[in-house]
């Protein structure tokens, strides 16, 4: 009874196991796989750009401010772990995949850095609006990539 038992588990284990994390078959699909996270990316930072700049021109209180960054914070969160859990069919999409982490992992920095001058720790709202502005360029031209090769 104890043996049948744990030959379900391990049976029910290797099937969720395998339904885990999916893998594309094609390039088009790893590209089309990678589009929507870098596209929520590159939202985050221009949600982002829009809190630093209403701030900088006191038309935010700095919390209302740190709530929308953090927020941002989140859902580059999301985007990078829809990166990180994509399956590479080949080396042309584990190349388009790193290149599509350190690209959402600068939005990060970016938003991070924002958060801090928002809170008062940080540099000034030029030098965030140009990090912030150096990653959505960024993430707009890998969005251009990969939809060229989707």
């Amino acid at each position: 009874m104890l043996a049948a038992r744990a030959a379900l588990a391990l049976v029910a284990l290797a099937l969720a196991a395998g339904c885990a994390v999916g893998s594309s078959s094609t390039e088009s699909d790893d590209a089309r796989a990678l589009v929507d996270p870098v596209q929520q990316a590159s939202s985050a930072v221009a949600t982002a750009q829009i809190a630093v700049d209403q701030l900088a021109a006191d038309r935010l209180t700095p919390s209302v401010a740190d709530t929308a960054l953090l927020d941002q914070v989140a859902v580059l969160d999301d985007a990078a772990f829809a990166v990180v859990t994509l399956v590479p069919t080949d080396r042309t999409t584990a190349a388009w995949q790193q290149d599509a982490l350190a690209a959402v992992r600068e939005a990060q920095g970016s938003v991070v850095a924002a958060r801090g001058w928002a809170n008062g720790a940080g540099t000034g709202p030029d030098s965030v609006d140009k990090a912030l502005g150096a990653s959505a360029d960024r993430l707009d031209r890998l969005t251009g990539q990969l939809d060229g090769a989707s």
